[in-house]
């Protein structure tokens, strides 16, 4: 069966979310009318990058902590990763190289961990010389934001722009789906959470770096998450 966008979040739906002319999507809830071949014109920009999780070989992406990750084929294909408590986040993939402006959106669910600690989601325009930023999630439907910057003593740290906060559009718990979406169009940030708009930014500190895949199990918790749906689009105009 083909495969089709929400227009809402971007989330992968299959042929067998159609309802008549209708799709409805599994990960926001939006519904939305399709053509009959199942090629709707979706509010997105055109995909500049995807990840099949299914294979280790992923054009156009890095994996790090190679012995802690496996890869399923789903559905839908899913890299899961495992790692020990640690006072800094896990580095899981990163693109090859450098972006400015996009529209980056995963798929994100929590296996293992105490759910008061683990968290994961994305750094954005990161490198590991000067820093970027991190936008996460929590298994306690809790989202933050922030920026990674030397410390006085010249080591990258994490500085909240905005605390962790609750929000109704995420599912607390063990292996609950939910979908991340940044879009960083130059010093301006919008932040969805499983389709619904939940914050924006403004800041300047960083133009271009990486895109990171990341895993937080805290100081006192390991942490076993999955990722999957991975998409980089342009940024919307």
């Amino acid at each position: 069966m083909k495969a089709l966008n929400c227009p809402n979040c971007g989330a992968a739906l299959s042929a067998q979310s159609l309802k008549s002319d209708l799709a409805a999507c599994e990960f926001c809830g939006t519904s939305f009318h399709v053509s009959p071949t199942l090629t709707p014109q979706p509010d997105m920009g055109d995909l500049i990058l995807g990840a099949d999780f299914s294979q280790k070989d992923m054009p156009g992406w890095e994996a790090e902590n190679e012995d802690n990750l496996t890869f399923h084929a789903g559905p839908p294909p899913e890299i899961r990763c495992k790692f020990k408590a640690h006072s800094n986040s896990y580095h899981v993939l990163k693109t090859s190289g450098f972006m400015d402006n996009f529209d980056v959106s995963v798929s994100i669910r929590f296996f293992e961990g105490k759910k008061e600690w683990v968290h994961g989601g994305l750094f954005l325009r990161h490198n590991t010389a000067e820093g970027g930023y991190g936008v996460k999630v929590s298994m306690q439907a809790t989202y933050s934001f922030g920026y990674i910057a030397k410390d006085a003593n010249g080591q990258l740290t994490f500085s909240k722009i905005m605390p962790w906060a609750s929000h109704s559009a995420l599912r607390p718990g063990y292996e609950e789906l939910n979908r991340l979406r940044v879009i960083c169009k130059g010093s301006s940030f919008r932040v969805y959470l499983n389709g619904v708009f939940a914050t924006s930014f403004v800041d300047e500190r960083f133009r271009m770096g990486k895109i990171f895949l990341v895993a937080d199990p805290g100081e006192k918790s390991s942490i076993e998450m999955g990722f999957s749906n991975l998409q980089v689009r342009e940024a919307p105009g």
